[in-house]
């Protein structure tokens, strides 16, 4: 049971690797060969997720293929596998992804933390299984031991030190994917910058227009003041300077309506003395 699970496991991280280059293909067949109109295709985001998961097959063909290859373990996390599928489908069904970072989020998280368990805790053991430790050990300085397996060992090591040609494309293809890792997060860099210089700018131009605003609030302020000063000069000048009611008449003016009062009572009085 434990040989069948790993024989899946082994083979299900290499028809992900044949999936993830079918999808690749197929949308680099769509895309324009120049890099300027390639920014703004429809497909640009699904070639920047693809090239996102192919580092992040690169890093784990680095950590664990070495391991696999010598029969000491087999591809131990079939969590990522699960994700990279979840991925790909998720890239070939959306016609407009989200951003490559927010695809691959759960990715980038379940896969490092795999790699960091792997290298820590069980990279020591498997270590010490690997053809050629013990004369590693004996170079480091432990004693050596007589017999036939020292002989094999050394002749392993000596072996190992002269790469073969299938090695020598392997780190020709990691190489590749990782430049072309290095390619979309220089791009994703680069977007980052402009969307920052123009937020800058809007926050310039909203400053200029605060600044004019509140220069024409205080203008309006100077003339609300004027115009107070010139509304109570206009109130104290139509309400006089006393503010009582209207003025008396003069005394001249009495004697005169009074006289005329009396005027028929003399008139009387003369013709009596007639």
């Amino acid at each position: 049971m434990d040989l069948e699970c790993q024989r899946m496991l082994n083979q299900g991280f290499l028809r992900v690797e044949r999936y993830h280059s079918l999808c690749q293909k197929q949308v680099k067949a769509q895309l324009p060969r120049r890099e300027s109109e390639r920014r703004n295709h429809s497909l640009a985001r699904h070639a920047d997720i693809l090239a996102a998961v192919e580092t992040r097959l690169s890093l784990l063909n680095m950590t664990f293929m070495k391991y696999v290859d010598s029969n000491l373990c087999c591809f131990i996390p079939g969590k990522v596998i699960d994700e990279i599928y979840n991925v790909l489908r998720y890239v070939n069904s959306t016609r407009s992804p989200q951003r490559a970072h927010e695809v691959l989020q759960e990715l980038r998280d379940i896969s490092s933390m795999a790699m960091e368990y792997f290298d820590e805790k069980i990279v020591p053991i498997l270590k010490k299984k690997l053809p050629g430790s013990e004369v590693s050990g004996r170079l480091m300085g432990s004693p050596p031991v007589p017999g036939p397996s020292t002989t094999l060992s050394t002749m392993q090591l000596f072996s190992k030190q002269n790469p073969s040609r299938q090695e020598v494309t392997k780190l020709v293809q990691q190489v590749k994917t990782n430049g072309a890792g290095l390619t979309v997060m220089r791009r994703e860099l680069s977007e980052l910058r402009t969307k920052v210089q123009e937020q800058q700018k809007q926050l310039q131009d909203q400053d200029q227009k605060l600044l004019e605003q509140t220069q024409i609030i205080g203008e309006q302020n100077v003339r609300l003041s004027d115009l107070e000063h010139k509304l109570r000069d206009v109130v104290e000048s139509a309400v006089g300077p006393s503010g009582t009611g209207p003025r008396d008449e003069p005394p001249r003016k009495r004697k005169k309506v009074v006289g005329g009062k009396d005027c028929p009572r003399k008139s009387k009085r003369l013709r009596t003395r007639k």
